[in-house]
């Protein structure tokens, strides 16, 4: 990776693209179960989707930016 910050937004994305991941599988599987997903995870998949989308949006920003300065 061309800079330490685009390396650093590159592994949170990673970490925060596994936490949504997570919650997809979790619901998913809730709903073969045919259960009704619990608050709990509907809660943590909205923040995991919050943060990956804000990770996102910095990451391609920082990206832009170092591509503007080649």
């Amino acid at each position: 990776m061309p800079t330490k910050t685009i390396r650093d937004l590159r592994h949170k994305y990673k970490v925060a693209y596994t936490a949504y991941m997570s919650c997809v599988h979790a619901l998913s599987d809730a709903g073969l179960r045919g259960e009704v997903p619990g608050k709990e995870i509907l809660e943590r998949e909205r923040r995991a989707f919050d943060d990956i989308a804000e990770t996102r949006k910095a990451l391609l920003r920082a990206l832009a930016e170092y591509e503007k300065a080649q």
